[in-house]
C-alpha cells in the first residue's frame, strides 16, 4: 500500500479548535491509470476551479482521463442515473463548491 499526501483545507468560517491527534484513514494511490470526474455545478467559475483543480492533481496521480459533468442548475441534485454512471467509470469523482 502506497501512501497519500494530505492536502489541508483551511474553512474561514470554522474557528474552533481542531483536533489534535486526528489520524485519516490509510488510503491507497492509484497506481494504474484512472478517470477523474468533476461535478460542475453550474455556478460562475465553478468549471474553472474544478479544471485547475484536475491540473494539480494530474501531478499527483496517474490520471488517464478528466471528465466534466455539467449539472444544469446550482439548485437541484444530479440526476440519480447520471450519478451511477458517473460512479461506474470513474475512480476520484470531485465536487461540492459551496458558497
Amino acid at each position: 500500500m502506497s501512501s497519500c499526501e494530505i492536502s489541508i483545507v483551511l474553512r474561514p468560517d470554522y474557528e474552533e479548535d481542531q483536533l489534535e491527534d486526528f489520524v485519516p484513514a490509510l488510503r491507497s494511490v492509484p497506481s494504474e491509470p484512472f478517470t477523474l470526474s468533476l461535478i460542475d455545478n453550474g455556478k460562475p467559475k465553478a468549471k474553472q476551479l474544478l479544471t485547475e483543480l484536475a491540473s494539480l492533481l494530474e501531478d499527483r496521480f496517474p490520471i488517464a482521463n478528466v471528465e466534466i459533468v455539467s449539472k444544469s442548475s446550482a439548485g437541484k441534485p444530479l440526476e440519480a442515473d447520471v450519478a451511477q454512471s458517473v460512479a461506474a467509470r470513474s475512480r476520484m469523482v470531485i465536487t461540492g463548491i459551496g458558497d
